[in-house]
């Protein structure tokens, strides 16, 4: 229920934030972010309920000519933070189920990262640490999001896009070393015909749920997830297995890098062009 609730007030803000003037939308914005990427393990419903409020205040003020600066004042990082100290702390089972959400898809995307492998075989060691990495990661970026929204000081281009780069490079280095470094005898080995078996089973079970549950915001993962299966499913066909030479032929290990990319990316731009025209 908290959830749906939950759910129903972010709507209501969407719908809301558009009767706010370009600056007082910017400046509350701000706010919305800032309070969203603070509340990572804390409950949704408590930070859309103050977010609800402090929205309506806003538009209240506008009301009467007075902008959100003037009614908030020039720095509202300090209200908000006094706000937030009177969050609940995050609860054991909250912690526990976004990890574990984290824990999961990262999993999942590793075993799919294996279909484009000769022999399908899954580590359980690289699951354990990809899965714990990819937890302090996601935790680690919204931290970092939540603590720069408010960063005054601007720098060169130059120096962000180093910083950017650094910031992208140090995790793929981590799990490049984790996959390179993990203890072999963890490896699970899944031969013919349970291999391509696996593989359907997987991506039937994908697209219908992300299908039924109609979660457009995994339309780019799915179809990611399918083009490493194609692939997949084309090495182990005797055919196809021979023509691209057990997965050692050229084109097929360009097609196998670029193409489930370039599809990730253009079918979360088509999804996000989409939600951007809907709102």
């Amino acid at each position: 229920m908290e959830n749906i609730a939950a759910k129903q007030l972010v709507e209501q803000n969407n719908k809301l934030r558009e009767q706010l003037t370009p600056e007082n939308k910017k400046y509350y914005e701000d706010i919305l972010l800032y309070m969203r990427t603070f509340g990572f393990f804390h409950e949704e419903l408590e930070t859309e309920q103050h977010l609800m409020t402090i929205l309506q205040d806003i538009l209240e003020a506008q009301k009467h000519g007075e902008s959100a600066e003037e009614y908030f004042g020039k720095n509202p990082k300090e209200i908000v933070n006094q706000l937030t100290k009177q969050f609940e702390k995050p609860s054991w089972k909250s912690i526990f189920k976004i990890s574990g959400l984290i824990f999961l898809i990262s999993s999942f995307f590793s075993i799919c990262g294996g279909f484009i492998a000769p022999t399908l075989q899954v580590n359980v060691f690289v699951l354990l640490m990809d899965g714990i990495l990819s937890i302090a990661l996601v935790y680690g970026a919204f931290k970092l999001l939540h603590w720069s929204i408010y960063i005054k000081k601007q720098f060169p281009k130059i120096i962000k896009f180093f910083f950017v780069w650094i910031l992208l490079m140090i995790p793929l280095g981590l799990f490049i070393l984790i996959n390179l470094c993990a203890p072999k005898q963890g490896i699970v080995k899944i031969g013919s015909p349970f291999d391509w078996m696996a593989i359907l089973i997987i991506l039937i079970m994908a697209i219908v749920y992300v299908l039924f549950k109609k979660k457009r915001d995994f339309y780019g993962g799915v179809v990611y997830i399918v083009s490493l299966g194609f692939f997949g499913l084309l090495l182990r066909i005797p055919q196809t297995k021979e023509l691209f030479q057990g997965g050692k032929n050229p084109t097929f290990l360009v097609l196998v890098i670029i193409l489930p990319l370039a599809l990730f990316g253009l079918v979360n731009w088509l999804v996000f062009r989409k939600m951007k025209d809907e709102n």
